[in-house]
């Protein structure tokens, strides 16, 4: 078993060394792209139903079975993304400005309600001092003719007192 293992050992290191060895020094190209959906050989198994429901739910083909060309599309895609982020904001400024119009709104209503109770208070502080007035003003003209009557049955004739000198 262990000379397996130096075997394996061996012909790892021996083919590394051969790596190292191989030259590549032509240009750079890089690898051709591959599509497996236009691939010929593939087109039966593609064809399948359960496949094209597959490929129709990911989005590769559309209904008619035609390839969709992503790169064809994200422009478009590209440009609805940018439509509904800019729906985003534009109902969020207005949410946001229906709010403030609300709170405006309701400031006003609340400035008015405040409004009312001064007025209301203040036409009550102007009732309740003419109530007064009215009070003392009857008090003192009771309090007069009461006086007046006093001094008329004090003195029938209408004379002073002979002991007050007069």
């Amino acid at each position: 078993m262990s000379a397996h293992i130096r075997v394996t050992r061996q012909g790892k290191a021996g083919s590394s060394e051969r790596e190292r060895g191989f030259s590549l020094s032509s240009a750079p190209a890089p690898l051709p792209s591959y599509d497996s959906l236009r691939d010929g050989n593939l087109r039966q198994y593609f064809e399948t139903s359960s496949v094209q429901r597959l490929l129709q739910k990911g989005g590769w083909v559309d209904k008619g079975g035609r390839i969709v060309d992503l790169d064809k599309f994200k422009g478009k895609l590209n440009i609805i993304e940018q439509e509904f982020k800019y729906a985003e904001k534009t109902e969020f400024w207005r949410l946001k400005e229906e709010e403030e119009m609300r709170r405006a709104i309701q400031m006003k209503r609340e400035r008015a309600l405040m409004e009312a109770k001064r007025r209301d208070r203040a036409r009550r502080i102007k009732e309740e001092n003419s109530i007064r007035k009215s009070l003392i003003s009857a008090v003192r003209n009771q309090a007069a003719h009461d006086i007046a009557k006093t001094s008329v049955d004090l003195h029938p004739e209408g004379g002073y007192d002979s002991v007050g000198g007069g």
